[in-house]
């Protein structure tokens, strides 16, 4: 049996207050948050923000239930996300709270040499690799549904403290639209996520550099944004 089948109904308007009441308790209790809330239509305005929506659409479409995971995002039900190399951690606000740890299977090192040669002389700069403005069949494959950046559902391993066992759980449903929101925010951490350096993609190489060391402001500064999830 699924828990959605037993589990008290709520409204998406209880939840949403249900959610804002725990962030501010929790906050009083001195515990850091970063919480995602995005009430968009579109979830995403860049790049690979964008990229990362459409395929999650096309998860959909091929039967993956990530449609709960949107309305607890838009309600603001993510109350901390954090992306780091090969997982997302996230707490989300539901009936109760739930703790979610997605895994994400790293790109080996054949994976990452093939995307070097399909890139190798044909971007000039990390901005313009971040900002998606590169030869479209470099982007073509670059988000390549299996051996791309974005993550295909068999890469995913989903962890939750809720009692559902349909996976995803809207709550991790939930975190995964939440880190979307956060590479469109910011484009580095999809490279971070995937274990990928995006300076060896580059037509001439920078000196090696760990791919969540982006300077933020910098970056914020590229796309117009405010990368302070607080």
């Amino acid at each position: 049996m699924c828990y959605d089948d037993y589990r008290p109904r709520m409204s998406v308007a209880q939840l949403g207050k249900l959610a804002a009441s725990r962030l501010e308790a929790l906050r009083a209790e001195g515990e850091e948050l970063h919480p995602v809330v995005n009430t968009s239509k579109k979830l995403a305005s860049h790049f690979w923000g964008a990229a990362w929506m459409r395929h999650l659409a096309q998860c959909e479409a091929g039967g993956l239930s990530l449609a709960p995971g949107r309305t607890l995002l838009r309600h603001g039900c993510v109350l901390d996300l954090r992306i780091s190399p090969g997982q997302i951690t996230a707490r989300v606000s539901a009936d109760e709270l739930y703790d979610v740890h997605l895994r994400i299977t790293p790109f080996d090192e054949e994976q990452t040499e093939a995307l070097q040669q399909a890139c190798s002389g044909r971007i000039d700069s990390l901005v313009a690799l971040l900002e998606g403005n590169i030869d479209a069949a470099v982007l073509e494959q670059l988000c390549a549904p299996e051996t791309g950046l974005l993550p295909a559902p068999a890469d995913w391993k989903m962890r939750c403290t809720c009692p559902d066992w349909t996976e995803p759980c809207p709550h991790a449903a939930a975190a995964i639209y939440a880190a979307g929101c956060l590479v469109d925010a910011d484009p580095s951490l999809l490279f971070t996520l995937r274990c990928v350096d995006p300076s060896i993609l580059l037509a001439a190489p920078a000196a090696p550099a760990s791919p969540d060391s982006f300077d933020a402001a910098s970056l914020g500064a590229t796309f117009g944004i405010d990368l302070d999830f607080e």
